[in-house]
This record gives structure tokens, sequence and C-alpha cells, in this order.
């Protein structure tokens, strides 16, 4: 029996076949990230407004506040992403009040406040 002969015309279209699948699988994988990411976002989003939506004082409330607006942002961002996982996406801002705790962890080190914990509560080494 003889064996089949291919042209070299049809081993591209099969490599370019081949290539075209795994694309796409790659970019079902990634729009399934997405997907997963924009609903933690969004199931975030629902627990800030829950919370915002109780009486807090004034600056408990602007927090709640920018948090809401902060995962409303990113859940949208994320679901324009699941459909389109060719386009490139930029990092995520920090959250709310990071950038001032950062702020005071550089202070705290400028000032030469050690943060570790007691001898009394420091693990014993045997």
């Amino acid at each position: 029996m003889p064996l089949p002969s291919f042209r070299v015309r049809t081993l591209m279209i099969a490599v370019g076949v081949i290539a075209l699948l795994i694309s796409c699988a790659m970019m079902g994988t990634q729009s399934f990230a997405y997907c997963r990411l924009a609903n933690q976002y969004a199931a975030n989003e629902r627990g800030w407004r829950e919370i915002a939506s109780r009486n807090h004082p004034p600056d408990r409330a602007k927090f709640h506040a920018d948090c809401v607006k902060y995962y409303s942002k990113l859940t949208g961002k994320y679901r324009r992403a699941m459909w389109r996982p060719w386009m490139p996406v930029v990092a995520d801002p920090h959250a709310p009040g990071v950038d001032e705790w950062l702020e005071q962890e550089r202070r705290t080190k400028e000032a030469g406040g050690d943060r570790s914990l007691p001898v009394s509560l420091s693990p014993q080494v045997r």
C-alpha cells in the first residue's frame, strides 16, 4: 500500500489550521479568567454597596463610596476584557486606602520604628 503524498501547500494549510485552533483555545482560556475576575469584583462591589447603605460616620461613608466606585470600575474593565481577550489589559490601580497605608509604613521605617514582635511573643526556636 503506497503512503499518501503531501504537498507543501497542504502541510502549510494544516499548520495554519492548528495554529488557529491553539490561539482560539488560548483566547478562550483568557476570556474565562477575565470572566472569573469580573464576577469576583462584582461580588465585592455588591458587598461594599451593602456596607455603604448603612449609616456610618462621614469619613467612613466616603471610604465606602470609594470602595464601591473602585470595584465598579474593575468589574466593568474585566467585563469588557472578557469579550476582547486579545486586547491588552492595564494593571489594576491600588485599592482605596492602600496609598495612605504605604505612606504610613514608609514614615514608620524612616522614623526608625521597629514593628517586630516583642521577645515574649516571638516564636521560640529550639
